[in-house]
C-alpha cells in the first residue's frame, strides 16, 4: 500500500505541477530524498524535468565543489540509475571520499522511441524538453543555485545512450563541461556538428564484445576507432603521440593520446575480457589492475590529463614497492624522465613503460 501511495502521490504532484510532465514514465523518482524538478513554462504550458542529486557528507557552502552528471542509458531511471551506483559502483561512495556532487538527471519519454531516451544534437532551441543539451544547462545552473559549483569542474558521464548525449555536449557545447567520460557509448554527432574553438578532453571504456553497440561499428554507428579519430582531429592531437599499454593480464587495453589543444588528451579503455567474458556492453565494474574503472573515470576528471597515462600513473602511491632504476628503450640507465618513453623498473621485479609530459 505504501509503494501504491507514494506513486499516487507522485503523479498527484507531478499534475499539479505542470500539464505535460516529459519524465512520467519513472513515477519512482519523487520517492528519492535528492529528487528535483525544473519547470520552464512556454506560452502558459509548464514543462518539467527530473533529476536526483547527490551531495557529499560534510558539505560546506563557503567551498566550491566539481559536479559529476551521470547519464542513464535507454529506457533508465534515475531513480534505479542512482541506486546501481550507490550500492554497486560505489560511485556515491567515491563522492564522499573525494568531495563532489554527482547528479542523476532523467531522460525524456519521447514517443517514436516508445520510451525514455536521451536526443543528441543541439537543435530545439530553449525548450528543456525539446533539447536536452538546453537541459542540461538548465540543469547546472538548477543545481547551482542552492549548492556552490565550480563552473571549470563540471564533468559529464554517460552509459549507452547516455554516453550519445555525452558526446553530443562536448562536441556541440565544449563551454558546459570540462571533460566527458564515456561508457558503452557512441556518438551521432558527424566532426562538422562540432565547436571546433572548445577543445574537450575524453575517456572513453568500451568492450570488444559489445553486441548493442559494437565496438567496430555497423551500418547504424560508428566505430570506436572512428570516434577516437574524431577526438583527436577535434583537440589537435597527434596519433604520433599514442602509448599502448596491456592492463590486467591483457584483458585491458589502455591507449593514451596526449598534446592536444589547450593540453587536452584522450584516453581510451578497450575491455577485452571483465569476469571472464568477452568486454559487453556495460558500465564496467571489475578492476583493472586494482582499481575500479568508476575511480579511472573520476581520476581523469579531477587530476586533468597529467594523469592520462593510466592507472600505474595515477594510483603509484598505492602500490607497495620501490623504484630501482628508469632507463630508455635502449636499456640505458637515465635521470632525464620527462618527454620520452621510459621503463621504470622496481624492486619487486616489475616494469611500468611510461611517457610524462612536462
Amino acid at each position: 500500500m505504501r509503494i501504491l501511495f507514494t506513486t499516487l502521490a507522485c503523479l498527484i504532484a507531478n499534475t499539479l505541477f505542470c500539464q505535460f510532465v516529459s519524465d512520467s514514465t519513472c513515477t519512482q523518482n519523487c520517492e528519492h530524498p535528492g529528487y528535483n524538478l525544473i519547470t520552464q513554462n512556454i506560452d502558459g504550458q509548464n514543462i518539467t524535468r527530473e533529476y536526483i542529486l547527490h551531495v557529499p557528507t560534510g558539505y560546506d557552502s563557503s567551498q566550491d565543489y566539481p559536479l559529476v552528471i551521470l547519464f542513464h542509458g535507454f529506457g533508465g531511471c534515475a531513480f534505479n540509475w542512482y541506486e546501481m551506483m550507490e550500492y554497486y559502483y560505489g560511485f556515491n561512495d567515491l563522492a564522499d571520499e573525494q568531495g563532489f556532487l554527482v547528479a542523476y538527471p532523467q531522460a525524456a519519454y519521447r514517443p517514436q522511441k516508445e520510451d525514455v531516451y536521451w536526443e543528441p544534437g543541439d537543435v530545439g532551441g530553449e525548450h528543456i524538453y525539446n533539447n536536452d543539451i538546453y537541459f542540461v544547462q538548465e540543469l547546472i545552473n538548477h543545481i547551482s543555485i542552492e549548492y556552490s559549483i565550480d563552473n571549470n569542474r563540471v564533468y559529464g558521464g554517460g552509459y549507452s545512450n547516455g554516453g550519445m548525449l555525452v558526446y553530443s555536449i562536448a562536441c556541440t557545447r565544449g563551454d558546459l563541461m570540462s571533460a566527458i567520460g564515456v561508457m558503452s557509448g557512441a556518438m551521432l554527432d558527424s566532426e562538422s556538428d562540432c565547436d571546433t574553438s572548445i577543445s574537450t578532453p575524453v575517456i572513453i571504456f568500451h568492450g570488444v564484445g559489445d553486441s548493442v553497440l559494437p565496438y567496430n561499428g555497423d551500418q547504424y554507428y560508428a566505430s570506436v576507432s572512428d570516434i577516437v579519430n574524431i577526438w583527436l582531429n577535434h583537440n589537435g592531437i597527434s596519433t604520433s603521440s599514442l602509448v599502448s599499454s596491456e592492463l590486467s593480464n591483457g584483458n585491458v587495453i589502455h591507449d593514451a593520446y596526449l598534446g592536444g589543444n589547450n593540453g587536452t588528451c584522450l584516453s581510451l579503455y578497450t575491455v577485452v575480457e571483465e569476469y571472464g567474458q568477452p568486454g559487453g556492453h556495460e558500465w564496467f565494474s571489475e578492476d583493472i589492475d586494482g582499481v575500479s574503472p568508476s575511480r579511472i573515470l573520476w581520476d581523469f576528471f579531477n587530476e586533468g590529463c597529467k594523469g592520462a597515462m593510466g592507472v600505474e600513473l595515477m594510483h603509484e602511491e598505492t602500490i607497495d614497492k620501490k623504484l630501482e632504476k628508469v632507463v630508455d628503450a635502449l636499456g640505458r640507465e637515465v635521470n632525464q624522465t620527462t618527454n620520452q618513453i621510459l621503463f621504470h623498473i622496481y624492486d619487486d621485479g616489475s616494469v611500468e613503460k611510461k611517457f610524462i609530459i612536462e
